[in-house]
């Protein structure tokens, strides 16, 4: 495997890479927005047809989109690979149009969604590609699972990922890069997360005439948030968040509705669930007003994604790879969710951050830094050659 001619192929790329980056930007793909997503899928359909042997298909999920899975080698006996990023984004219909992307003289690109993460949509594609030009493809059959609805949870992306979890050795996950002093660091750990909504019911009453007859559902729900906040658990990093929160009719009127959302954040381990599932589910358990009534709901976002013995033995592979470029491989964990965690409950190993370096996600400020683009296609190109042996 030779570093130098990796490196120059990735160089090759880079203005093809920054142009469909830049296309992808001029295109609202909000999860569920499914005109915006349609035209996602159409382009990053034209961009796969340039691998050798790639054989697509799309699952559409009514009201949310369309998640487009490709193989590579399909039906290969020596193993399988899953390389997955995702196509929405957080912004609304109009955002493209009213920060369209532009390159600036410090090399970056600026665009919505670019760094989370359509810049891993392009690198994986291109780091196939290359690994297929220089002989360095794997016998193994590798799938690409672009799904459309991360950024809301894959709730219907996760039923992809489960069906394609039987048989694979692990889950690359293209979310955005983290640079290191020396190169870059593979995400093998990542928190859970938990959502939910908590009700009450009260009694309304005249809040001068009938003061007395009326049960504050507000009242109510001041105890159950400072109930909640109360499980908080800064040593480990667990936080229970509420927000938003509504209640009542006009303010003469006693109020005999009351309602929060919230959520569950930095969940360690999926043994972790348990408890705070139980702390969740107390809150309905009594009420400081018998007359009133609570109910409270809860799903999981995204599960945790765990270290294992596996994850361990992909990141020394990608480490492998990393030395023969010249960089340095850290192994990290980091406390937000992606759909790494969802692979690693479906039995997968996973390593997350083969993107690109990215600043401002999920705001109007967001941006990839362009160098980083070729640089994470090379490694990645390395990797697949390192698996090839």
């Amino acid at each position: 495997m030779d570093e130098k001619t990796i490196r120059t192929l990735a160089e090759k790329y880079l203005d093809e890479q920054v142009g469909l980056l830049t296309e992808y930007a001029k295109i609202d793909c909000e999860s569920g927005y499914i005109e915006g997503n349609r035209r996602t899928v159409d382009l990053t359909r034209k961009m796969l047809e340039m691998i050798p042997g790639i054989e697509m298909k799309e699952i559409f999920c009514e009201g949310i989109g369309t998640h487009l899975v490709a193989r590579v080698n399909a039906g290969s006996k020596n193993g399988k690979i899953v390389l997955n990023a995702h196509l929405d984004t957080v912004f609304p219909a109009g955002y493209a149009e009213k920060y369209p992307p532009f390159t600036d003289d410090e090399g970056w690109l600026h665009g919505l969604g670019t760094g989370d993460c359509k810049a891993g949509v392009v690198i994986s594609a291109y780091a196939v590609r290359m690994a297929s030009e220089l002989g360095l493809l794997p016998d193994k059959e590798m799938v690409f699972i672009y799904s459309c609805d991360e950024e809301i949870g894959s709730p219907t992306g996760c039923k992809v990922f489960e069906a394609e979890a039987a048989g694979a050795e692990c889950a690359y996950v293209f979310e955005y890069a983290v640079k290191t002093d020396g190169g870059y660091g593979v995400v093998s750990q990542r928190d859970g997360v938990i959502l939910g909504a908590l009700d009450i019911k009260g009694v309304e009453a005249h809040a001068g005439a009938a003061y007395m007859d009326g049960h504050s559902a507000v009242k109510e729900l001041a105890h159950k948030i400072l109930k909640y906040y109360s499980f908080n658990d800064y040593e480990r990093e667990i936080y229970y968040n509420v927000a938003p929160i509504s209640g009542g009719r006009p303010n003469g009127i006693v109020a005999g509705d009351a309602h929060m959302e919230f959520c569950v954040a930095g969940l360690p381990t999926n043994e972790s669930f348990k408890e705070a599932e139980a702390n969740i589910e107390s809150l309905a358990a009594s009420n400081e007003d018998p007359y009133c009534t609570t109910t409270v709901e809860h799903h999981i976002l995204f599960p945790a994604l765990e270290k294992n013995d596996a994850g361990s033995a992909a990141v020394a592979l990608v480490g492998k790879a990393g030395k023969a470029l010249g960089l340095e491989i850290t192994d990290m964990a980091d406390p937000t969710a992606t759909d790494a965690c969802w692979f690693y409950y479906y039995g997968v190993p996973a390593l997350d951050a083969f993107g690109a370096v990215q600043q401002g996600i999920h705001t109007t400020e967001e941006k990839v830094y362009i160098p980083s683009i070729s640089e994470m296609t090379a490694l990645f190109c390395a990797v697949l050659g390192t698996m090839k042996g």
